[in-house]
């Protein structure tokens, strides 16, 4: 159960609402919440804000707070949220086709901070190319690129993590899990969509990196509810975990990580420096499919001559040593690649964003040694909890907000209902199209992602196994950065401009339902 510290400390700000409307869902939510033998207690914070937008000043309500979790109808926990709401132009008057878009992180175990302040909601922090510093004070501006322009946006912290908290220690450790979290989250948009009058308006759901696994399950467990969705935005794939997991007897994923690869050696400058970026990438995908993977079905039938010149090949168009190549046997997954690549200068890469590099601390090869984002990392936590306190005025002081959490991420129950090994979400994917065949999908990757490589979501979708005609339902986007690509400026603005196309969708369908109508 939420802390009674916490629930003293949600105290509502004393500025006024647009409209009666979002009034009217926050009592509502308060009468529905609150416990008969408590005193009531405010549960959410409103505020109002302004951002100037290069279309113009946008006017929004932000509320930050917590919905109720409920199991056979009794309360077992709460999830913590921040929503901003377009203030209507207009006082009583809501837009019933305004798109809403639910946002979530992945891990599993991640809280919707970097999500939220990392490009995605109205304020976002500075980045490094700006003149961010790596110590505070640091600076958090208005965000053109926000999302916020196009739907409404909720982040969403999954149990355990922000300030979300469960009555029950069975109910945290149901939610750690993948069925048990698909549970939660549809349990947190049905009875948003019920406090805030949003059954009728158009639905998206925003995933990132283990996120991504989840918006697809969630996008079934939604349909089950009778909750259709209008499309889903996909960021860093990772939605078949075979194509992910290196084990030692199957050398798919190492296979799919090559393109990644490639690209990584182009941009410090060891391959092809009279290709461009997408050439490098196509010469890779050709020798993945018609080298590499020939070689990984039958790797003990080539002669001597034959694998030295296969090792080769790849040594030359990954940037690594031929002795490196052949010491592994060709097999280079992500650590293995980011600890070897600039060994001779005792330094690792990113396996996050493989642009980045730096000094290794420890003779032990381990994740935390990921120099990806080092220059930014620090400035996520503070600067959100002080966004939440000045800005949002969440006045908490004791109450910790878990950014990430571990516990979750380690005790993780990976069964799935109907994957017999490592989950893949595929098949949900599959059955949701097929149930609503108008659901778009747009997917967003990092050429210079190792940790979920463009090859292995080209591969995942590669294998949906649909009809030709659900093309049209996918948009697919390469970025120039990172697992979080957001984080580049450049890449920012054009996610912002690949999205609005992917809202487009749904302004251009009505529109053309209106006219229909009126004919």
């Amino acid at each position: 159960m939420l802390n009674r510290t916490l629930l003293l400390l949600l105290i509502p700000c004393t500025c006024l609402f647009a409209n009666d409307f979002f009034t009217s869902a926050i009592q509502s939510l308060l009468e529905n919440f609150t416990d008969d033998d408590d005193d009531q207690e405010d549960m959410i914070v409103p505020t109002s804000h302004t951002i100037d937008l290069p279309s113009g000043p946008l006017n929004y309500t932000a509320i930050a707070g917590i919905l109720p979790q409920f199991y056979k109808k009794k309360k077992v926990g709460e999830l913590f949220f921040t929503a901003y709401l377009k203030e209507d132009e207009e006082e009583g008057e809501k837009d019933p086709a305004r798109p809403i878009t639910f946002i979530f992180n992945g891990g599993p175990g991640g809280s919707s901070l970097s999500m939220h302040i990392g490009g995605l909601g109205p304020k976002r922090l500075l980045l490094p190319e700006e003149g961010q510093k790596t110590l505070p004070p640091y600076k958090m501006i208005d965000n053109p690129e926000t999302l916020l322009e196009e739907s409404d946006l909720i982040f969403i912290d999954p149990m355990g993590t922000g300030y979300s908290s469960a009555d029950k220690e069975w109910f945290e450790k149901y939610c750690y899990g993948v069925e048990g979290d698909l549970n939660s989250f549809s349990e947190f948009i049905r009875v948003f969509c019920g406090h805030f009058d949003k059954w009728n308006n158009p639905k998206y759901l925003l995933g990132a990196s283990y996120g991504t696994s989840r918006a697809c399950g969630l996008a079934e467990r939604l349909a089950w509810k009778g909750i259709h969705l209008n499309g889903i935005i996909l960021m860093s794939c990772a939605i078949d975990f075979v194509t992910l997991s290196g084990e030692r007897d199957n050398a798919l994923s190492d296979c799919l990580l090559i393109p990644s690869l490639a690209a990584t050696a182009w941009h410090h400058g060891r391959i092809m420096q009279d290709k461009t970026l997408p050439e490098v990438v196509e010469f890779a995908r050709r020798f993945m499919n018609e080298q590499y993977a020939p070689v990984m079905f039958q790797p003990s039938r080539l002669n001597g001559a034959e694998i030295t010149a296969y090792y080769q090949n790849l040594a030359n168009l990954i940037g690594l040593p031929l002795d490196t190549i052949r010491r592994y046997g060709s097999r280079i997954d992500e650590m293995t690649y980011v600890t070897e690549f600039m060994a001779a200068e005792r330094k690792n890469i990113g396996g996050m964003d493989s642009r980045y590099s730096g000094d290794i601390s420890t003779i032990n090869r381990e994740f935390h040694e990921d120099p990806s984002y080092r220059d930014l990392a620090p400035a996520f936590y503070p600067s959100y909890m002080n966004y939440l306190q000045t800005d949002l005025n969440l006045k908490i002081r004791s109450v910790i907000y878990e950014d990430f959490s571990v516990e979750a991420l380690r005790s993780w129950d990976w069964g799935t209902y109907d994957s017999p090994g490592l989950p893949n979400f595929l098949q949900r994917l599959r059955r949701t199209l097929i149930s609503n065949p108008t659901m778009n999908i747009f997917i967003g990757s990092g050429y210079y992602d190792l940790r979920t490589p463009f090859g292995a979501m080209e591969y995942s979708i590669d294998h949906l196994d649909l009809p030709s005609s659900y093309r049209k339902n996918f948009q697919i986007e390469y970025y120039e950065a990172g697992h979080g690509f957001i984080f580049d400026r450049d890449c920012l603005r054009k996610f912002k401009q690949d999205v609005n196309k992917f809202y487009a969708k749904h302004s251009d369908s009505l529109a053309k339902n209106t006219s229909q109508e009126d004919d």
